[in-house]
């Protein structure tokens, strides 16, 4: 190893021009008065961020700075250095060579991880400076994505393993499922009971992935500890039971939602994880473009009438109305909810959840909803004849309503309507516009690659080489867990009432005709459009968007 220069860490950061000298003052200040590392004091004061920091250690120690990203670990170094390891001093092994091992650490000023793997392997170390979170996803990816416990339960006899997870490991196992589970920003957990084992998987961007496999023996404690968090019957083992959790985790506060489920092998539980504190989305974090952004908005300037959004579950439906009442929400309007559940606590909002035991359903909170003086309604599902009726009443006297509706596209949602027996004239006087979504997966920016498109992709979006010459995937990376994917974007179709529409609607015209007049009378962008502009701007893939509107395509023909 070469060297270490006598350079301050402090002194280097000033002249590679990240800081200044009042910005190093004010940081050796601190650090006076609060002990710690320089570097650090930086960072809380936002003057520098971690690979800042890691490029100056790096040249103040001669010690190489890399992206794990880039590189594709030595498998076989797993077999010497065991997950527990790496999981408690926050290290991956990244290759071998003779008898010395290139260690990722995130903070190479401290001994204790490297002198551990030392004194495990025998090996010499060799540290390599990485990000903790890389280290982390790297580990997640090649260890597997675990809550890692000190004791490697298969190497245990099977008659000792309850008594290895006593009532501590149990509720320890639990928070580590709920932690990873947050920090891996999933929407669902599925704990599910098999013949030998236990399956934990997460819903991560909208695709299951397998998370860990428990033993089969800890299925009664396990069950046991998530029934008394949510206050359920515990008793109760043959009947499907329903309960909520509030859990305080180290990146902020879950609402989980908990359905339990009798299979063959055991219950199964799903929790549903509602980040009721999370920043609110803008409608164009949400995947609106500049012009459906502005014809949306104009329909939020009226005083009255009804504002749909439609998709199956798990579109993003209600995510979209929130966002809708973060921009109208004022302290002079009166907005009230009927929410199932509650998945946001917005300020200025009076919002209320839905509870079928006591009698609360969406229809009965919306009759009392309209003697509450109420400027904006928000009801979350239009699922009966009684709640659109109802909705109907509250847009003629004067309110603005939003809600969402189950159909396939936005003209669909017309014929909805009819069908629940609606007058068509009651439809064309209240509802102002309809909008459809779906959810597709972004392509990861970490790892996102140019391609040419093959003729097959082109011939599934029915389009050919000439309007699409190059389009974008992923890689695969650490960031994303190589699935070339990171978060979620929606697919928007925005179908507002005109004098056209008004008279399909009047005449009883099918979906398909109201959808067909709407893009070429009325210059609506269809999802499958929308999934097409996506593609072009490296923001989706052919596939995902050919999976997700493939079969809406289709019944709309």
């Amino acid at each position: 190893m070469a060297p270490i220069t006598n350079k301050l860490i402090g002194q280097l950061l000033v002249e590679s021009g990240k800081i200044d000298e009042t910005v190093l003052e004010t940081a050796l200040e601190k650090q006076s008065q609060e002990p710690g590392y320089l570097g650090q004091h930086l960072k809380e004061l936002n003057a520098i961020n971690q690979t800042d920091l890691n490029t100056a250690l790096g040249f103040q120690l001669k010690i190489p700075v890399l992206s794990l990203s880039y590189y594709s670990a030595d498998t076989s170094l797993f077999e010497i250095l065991p997950e527990r390891i790496v999981r408690k001093h926050k290290v991956f092994p990244v290759f071998k060579l003779n008898n010395t091992i290139n260690l990722a650490v995130s903070d190479p000023m401290d001994p204790d991880p490297m002198n551990a793997v030392q004194l495990h392997t025998g090996c010499t170390i060799e540290p390599i400076i990485a990000t903790l979170i890389e280290i982390e996803n790297a580990i997640d990816m090649y260890y597997g994505i675990s809550s890692y416990l000190e004791t490697d339960t298969l190497q245990i006899d099977q008659t000792d393993i309850t008594e290895l997870f006593d009532e501590s490991r149990i509720v320890e196992l639990v928070n580590g499922i709920l932690e990873q589970s947050n920090k891996y920003q999933s929407s669902d957990i599925h704990i599910e009971p098999r013949e030998k084992d236990i399956r934990v998987r997460f819903r991560l961007d909208g695709r299951l992935q397998d998370f860990q496999v428990l033993p089969r023996e800890i299925l009664p404690s396990l069950i046991s500890r998530l029934k008394i968090m949510s206050n359920m019957d515990i008793a109760e083992t043959r009947r499907p039971q329903d309960g909520r959790i509030l859990y305080n985790s180290s990146q902020g506060r879950l609402d989980l939602r908990i359905s339990t489920y009798p299979t063959l092998y055991g219950e199964k539980i799903v929790l549903r994880l509602l980040k009721t504190s999370e920043k609110m989305l803008t409608l164009k974090d949400l995947g609106f473009d500049s012009s459906t952004e502005d014809k949306f908005t104009k329909l939020l300037t009226g005083a009255e009438g009804i504002i749909l959004v439609s998709g199956p579950t798990g579109s993003g439906k209600t995510t979209t109305l929130y966002s809708t009442l973060s921009i109208i929400e004022r302290p002079d309007v009166n907005i009230v909810t009927i929410e199932d559940p509650i998945e946001y606590d917005m300020d200025n909002v009076n919002q209320a959840q839905v509870n079928r035991k006591s009698g609360v359903t969406f229809s009965s909170a919306l009759r009392t909803i309209l003697r509450q003086d109420p400027d904006i309604i928000m009801v979350g599902e239009i699922r009966d004849e009684e709640t659109v009726e109802l909705a109907i009443r509250a847009a003629l006297t004067g309110h603005l309503v939003f809600s969402t509706i189950h159909t396939n596209d936005a003209a669909s949602g017309f014929t909805r309507l009819l069908n629940w027996g609606v007058e068509p004239f009651l439809v064309t006087t209240t509802v102002q516009g309809i909008m459809a979504q779906r959810l597709v997966r972004r392509i990861c920016s970490e790892c996102k690659r140019p391609y040419k498109p093959t003729e097959i992709e082109l011939t599934q979006l029915g389009i050919n080489s000439d309007d699409l010459l190059e389009c974008y995937k992923g890689k695969g990376c650490l960031s994303c867990r190589n699935t070339g994917y990171k978060g979620r974007i929606a697919l928007i179709e925005l179908l507002i009432m005109n004098e056209t529409i008004s008279e399909l609607v009047l005449s009883n015209a099918p979906g398909y005709v109201i959808r067909e007049n709407a893009v070429r009378n009325g210059g609506m962008v269809t999802m499958m459009d929308d999934g097409l502009n996506k593609i072009r701007n490296g923001i989706t893939t052919i596939s995902e968007v050919f999976e997700t509107l493939g079969t809406v395509s289709r019944m709309s023909e």
